[in-house]
């Protein structure tokens, strides 16, 4: 049976393929999310096809819309963020390559989600978060400039270990 994460309140991924090198998802966001927060994967590319609906996606703070059919290659290291301000549902197949420890990543905000507070999109806070991004950052860094991004998470988690979450 295909596992389906929740990453948001608009969000989910349906994993299709998972192996080391390569993890693919079916994903859907809802019409009218807001846009996330813009980061990065330093390691790893991803490429999305999608499949009905539109996503806005800016990509170098180049902003631009994909309907269906179109595709959309994002290299390692590239500042991006994806949503959908269309009207219906958008659907999209995501690649990323290689995989890494992505899957775990997805697992722990669907987890964090039931269980830690989140803000408009049910999108976990950022204290809420901060533990899973310190973990993952071979995987996912926000689009700051590393000193800054590292002392954020580092104030974060600090309170995040306060209010107990690991």
């Amino acid at each position: 049976m295909p596992e389906t994460l929740q990453l948001t309140g608009h969000e989910t991924v349906t994993v299709t393929v998972d192996t080391f090198e390569l993890l693919e998802v079916e994903a859907s966001w809802d019409a009218g999310a807001k846009a996330p927060p813009a980061h990065l994967h330093p390691s790893q590319d991803e490429a999305f096809l999608v499949l009905e609906g539109e996503l806005t996606v800016e990509v170098d703070g180049d902003t631009r819309t994909l309907e269906a059919g179109d595709t959309l290659e994002i290299p390692k290291g590239t500042a991006h963020r994806m949503w959908n301000s269309g009207a219906t549902t958008a659907r999209a197949t995501w690649q990323t390559v290689p995989a890494q420890r992505t899957l775990d990543f997805w697992r722990a905000m669907d987890a964090a989600r039931r269980t830690r507070p989140t803000g408009k999109g049910g999108v976990l806070t950022p204290v809420a978060v901060a533990p899973i991004l310190k973990r993952h950052r071979a995987e996912f860094q926000l689009a700051l400039p590393a000193p800054l991004e590292r002392t954020a998470l580092a104030v974060l988690g600090t309170a995040a270990r306060i209010k107990g979450y690991k």
